[in-house]
């Protein structure tokens, strides 16, 4: 013999825990990672035309005892160019290498600017001529690699790399959200229930 179902019950109704609507979580913002892009393609600028100027001083520079740093330097802007300018463009197309190109190069470019700064401190200028001379661009080179490494390094970049093919935040319909009455509960509206409405039948088991 069937019997009802218990209440609050009822086959083939979906189960929601406590009733509430419920959503997709929301996508993480793009804002770090569209930033990082934005000074990894700026820092790539910077690094191609101190590459150009650092090769000619290389060559220049040939026989003597700074012939080495100048084609360090040059080799290190030229990683710099290839590493964040693909990597701008990657990370704007939201994959995962774009993140990694950028933070290499802008690593590459943070090492270089402190290595060239010791080296400028050591060579005996003055503040003022250093600030004036090639340390003035190496400051603002330096900061933008610094800015840029932070930015896509946040957890928040991988987050939204990460979430490419994640479904947009839709609501899900509020079904259910307040469970039906019990089965055999008086509904309001209702002419009163006859009495044993809702009541198993004597001698049934």
């Amino acid at each position: 013999m069937t019997y009802p179902p218990p209440p609050g019950h009822y086959p083939g109704m979906p189960q929601y825990a406590g009733g509430v609507n419920q959503t997709i979580q929301p996508r993480p913002s793009a804002g770090t990672a569209i930033a990082a892009g934005a000074l990894a393609a700026m820092g790539s600028a910077l690094a191609l035309t101190f590459v150009i100027d650092t090769f000619g001083l290389a060559v220049g520079l040939g026989g003597t005892r700074f012939t080495w740093l100048g084609w360090t330097q040059a080799f290190a802007y030229l990683i710099e160019v290839l590493t964040l300018g693909p990597g701008a463009v990657v990370l704007f197309l939201r994959k995962p290498l774009g993140r990694w190109l950028v933070l290499t190069g802008s690593l590459v470019q943070i090492a270089q600017g402190i290595i060239a700064l010791i080296i400028l401190w050591s060579s005996g200028l003055s503040s003022a001529a250093m600030m004036s001379g090639n340390a003035g661009g190496i400051f603002l080179v330096l900061a933008i690699a610094i800015a840029t490494a932070i930015l896509a390094a946040l957890p928040i970049t991988g987050r939204w790399l990460a979430s490419r093919n994640q479904l947009p935040a839709v609501p899900l319909p509020l079904l259910y959200a307040q469970q039906p009455p019990a089965y055999g509960q008086q509904q309001p509206g209702f002419p009163p229930q006859p009495p044993g409405y809702g009541q198993q039948p004597p001698g049934l088991s």
